[in-house]
C-alpha cells in the first residue's frame, strides 16, 4: 500500500493544480495500461436528477480497486476495517472528516484514509464533487461500517 500511495502522490504532485485539463491518470489496472484525462475521469460517474452519490468502477486486480465517485451533498460518516483508501479530488470543493477533525479539500487534494478511520466527505460546491478513489485491498462493500447519523443536518 505504501508503494501505491507514493506512486499516486508522485503522479499528482507532478501536475500543477491549475493545469487540470492536462492532468491524466496513467496506470496499469488488471494488467492493462490505462490513460484517462482528469476531465474524462470527472465525467465517468454522472449523477442523475435526485441522485446524491454515484460510484463508477474503473477496474480491479488482486490488490486494489479503482473508482470514480460523485457526491452532490455528503457521505454518512463511516469506516472500513479492512481497506486503506487513497482519494484524489478531481473536481469540486468540500470538507473531509477524518477521525474527529474536518478540513477543507479541493481539486488536486490527495487524501489517505487508513483502515479503521472514521471519515466522510461533505460537498461545499454548488456542483457535484468528483474524486478518484483507490482501495487496498480491492473494495468489498461489506466492509463499510456506518459510524454517524444516516440523515443530513
Amino acid at each position: 500500500m505504501h508503494r501505491l500511495i507514493a506512486v499516486v502522490i508522485v503522479l499528482c504532485a507532478a501536475v500543477p493544480v491549475h493545469a487540470q485539463s492536462d492532468a491524466v491518470f496513467d496506470g496499469v489496472i488488471a494488467g492493462e495500461r490505462v490513460t484517462i484525462s482528469f476531465d474524462e475521469l470527472s465525467k465517468r460517474a454522472p449523477l442523475a436528477a435526485g441522485e446524491d452519490f454515484v460510484v463508477e468502477n474503473l477496474g480491479r486486480d488482486e490488490h486494489t480497486s479503482h473508482h470514480i465517485v460523485s457526491i452532490r451533498n455528503r457521505e454518512v460518516p463511516h469506516r472500513h476495517d479492512h481497506h486503506d483508501l487513497v482519494v484524489v479530488m478531481l473536481r469540486g470543493d468540500g470538507a473531509m472528516l477524518m477521525g474527529d477533525q474536518e478540513r477543507p479539500v479541493g481539486p488536486g487534494s490527495i487524501l489517505y484514509v487508513p483502515r479503521g478511520t472514521n471519515h466522510a466527505f461533505r460537498n461545499t460546491s454548488d456542483q457535484p464533487a468528483v474524486a478518484y478513489a483507490i482501495y487496498s485491498p480491492a473494495f468489498d462493500p461489506s466492509d463499510r461500517v456506518t459510524t454517524g447519523p444516516e440523515t443530513e443536518d
